[in-house]
Order: C-alpha cells, then sequence, then structure tokens
C-alpha cells in the first residue's frame, strides 16, 4: 500500500485548475445523492475494466485520470475505495488488479463488471411479460435485474437475495415471495432446507440464476452446498431458465467447489467480451446465448424449452 509520502510523489497539478469531479467527494456517506453515487460507481468500474485489460501492466494514477477525463485527486480516491474493497492493489504511482480472492465481497461485486451485469439485466427484463412468475437468484446481477425492473410489469418475484429484496420493496407492481431459511451474511444470501422446501411448491414462468462460474461439464458453481443445492432446484423449477453470469465467469472455475448441473435446454445471458470457444462449448451443452448490447448468437425466439423435471 501505498504511503502518503509516495502518493504525493506522483502527483500531478493540472494547469487547467480542478476539474469538476474533484467537487464530488467519494463517500459511502447515506446523504450522498443517487446520482452522484451511481456517476461514482460507474467510473469505477471502468478503472476496473481498464486495470483487467493487461493484468501484467501496471497502470500509472496520471494515464488513469487522462483517460477518464477526471483530476489525479479523484482518481487516487477512487482507487482507496477500490483497495479497501480488495478489488485493485496500489502500487507505486499506479495500480494493478488485486490477486483474485476465493470469494469477493458484496461491495467488490458491485463495482466488478458493474456495466456488463447492468447490461445483462435490460436483456433480462427483456423476456418478462404481465403476469410471469419469475425466480430470482441472489447476487449482483440478480439484483441488477431487481433494478432494470422498475416497476414497469405486475410479476410475482421469488427470491432469496436481500439485496433484491431491497430494490423491490417499493416496486408494488411486484409481489415479492421470500425463500426463508439460513442468512448468509457475507453475500447476503439465504438458503437451506426451509428455502427448498418453500420452492418445491412453485413452478415459475422463467428463473434467473446466478454462478460464481460457468462450465460446461460441471455446471454452474457455488461457494457452499447449500446454495448449490437451492440452485440445482432453481434450474428445475422454471419453464424457461436463464443463467445471468458476466463474461469472467465462464473462465478460471477449477477450484470452486459445488456445482449444480445444467439442464438440457437452458440460456446464457452474458456480456460482448465472452470468449467466442467458451460460448461454443456452452452451446454445445444446450445453450441459447444472449449477449448484452448486440445480437445473440442464437434465435431468441427459440426460448429454451421447459427443463426436465
Amino acid at each position: 500500500m501505498l504511503t502518503d509520502t509516495e502518493t504525493v510523489c506522483d502527483a500531478r497539478v493540472d494547469p487547467a485548475g480542478p476539474r469538476e469531479d474533484d467537487s464530488m467527494p467519494i463517500t459511502d456517506d447515506l446523504e450522498t445523492t443517487d446520482e452522484a453515487r451511481t456517476k461514482s460507481e460507474r467510473r469505477r468500474a471502468r478503472l476496473v475494466r481498464i486495470i483487467g485489460e493487461d493484468p501484467g501492466r501496471k497502470v500509472s494514477v496520471n494515464d488513469l485520470a487522462d483517460l477518464l477525463g477526471v483530476s489525479v485527486a479523484t482518481i487516487r480516491r477512487d482507487l482507496t475505495v477500490l483497495e479497501r474493497d480488495e478489488v485493485v492493489s496500489r502500487t507505486y504511482g499506479g495500480a494493478a488488479l488485486a490477486p483474485r480472492r476465493r470469494e469477493m465481497t458484496m461491495a467488490q461485486r458491485e463495482v466488478s463488471n458493474a456495466e456488463a451485469k447492468r447490461l445483462i439485466a435490460q436483456e433480462a427484463v427483456a423476456l418478462l411479460n404481465d403476469g410471469d412468475l419469475v425466480i430470482l437468484d441472489a447476487g449482483s446481477t440478480a439484483e441488477q435485474i431487481a433494478v432494470a425492473l422498475d416497476n414497469r410489469l405486475e410479476l410475482t418475484v421469488v427470491t432469496n437475495g436481500l439485496r433484491c429484496i431491497n430494490r423491490l420493496v417499493d416496486q408494488d407492481l411486484v409481489q415479492v415471495l421470500v425463500l426463508g431459511g439460513r442468512l448468509r451474511g457475507f453475500n447476503e444470501t439465504i438458503c437451506g432446507g426451509d428455502a427448498e422446501q418453500t420452492l418445491s411448491h412453485i413452478f415459475a414462468s422463467i428463473a434467473f440464476v446466478g454462478a460464481d462460474a460457468v462450465d460446461p461439464v460441471r455446471g454452474i458453481a457455488s461457494r457452499t452446498y447449500d446454495q448449490c443445492r437451492l440452485k440445482t432446484m432453481m434450474l428445475r423449477q422454471a419453464g424457461r431458465v436463464y443463467v445471468v453470469a458476466d463474461s469472467s465467469k465462464l473462465d478460471d472455475s477449477s477450484a470452486l467447489p459445488y456445482w449444480a448441473p445444467l439442464p438440457h435446454a437452458w440460456g446464457l445471458i452474458t456480456d460482448a467480451a465472452a470468449d467466442p470457444d467458451a460460448l461454443a462449448a456452452l452451446e454445445v451443452r444446450g445453450a441459447t446465448i444472449v449477449l448484452a448490447g448486440r445480437a445473440p448468437t442464437k434465435e431468441t425466439e427459440e426460448e429454451p424449452p421447459c427443463p426436465p423435471r
């Protein structure tokens, strides 16, 4: 971590004076407006993408400021937040992606591939119709689906995600059925036997299931056995099943412990940065691929049929 002296050594005074962003402090204070918070989150998400374009390269603070059109001071504040959340590691005069942790916190997930998750959420919501019964998994991508609903459809949403519940609480067109059970606070997920029992009585129009990784042979990965059991049931309990996972989830999966098998026919909504070879392997295993932000690789009219129960 940089010392104050090292940080100052890399400072650059902008001859044009303070830039507009300097007036907006980066803070977690509750008084921060939604607009300012969103602006900050999007800028940090861009920072993570830029830093991650070449994992072996250190990106300087000055270069980041130029690329994003903000001051060095603003970049340093953003890097401080990202370092606190263990998304990046500060180096002398710059930053690099932090070594991959066994599991990211929800704060890390919020800024990791944030724009891709928003695009994935938009594609997911476009598949919905008034009156649908929707299974919505927990996680940061599922949370963005809850945000994208924006109270525009009359739905019943079944979820085990605390963040999804909080995002839906003010959407009066949406009825929310909460899967009860044991709370895993680290990723704000409810799971366990009670959740499985409730879900066993439900057959939804559509399910959106998150994943820590997606593999054509093993299926979708979870961090705990209970989460894996619940995801396995979600994949069975809907007429149409979509895994929602950004492109980073399609590789580096070997160390993950628990896997839910994929149904015979299913959909994957991911972003356009996904590896074409990885997508091709998933298509062989029955996936209909929807690339967020551009045309899908298969006709989206060919929705995944009801998986075998």
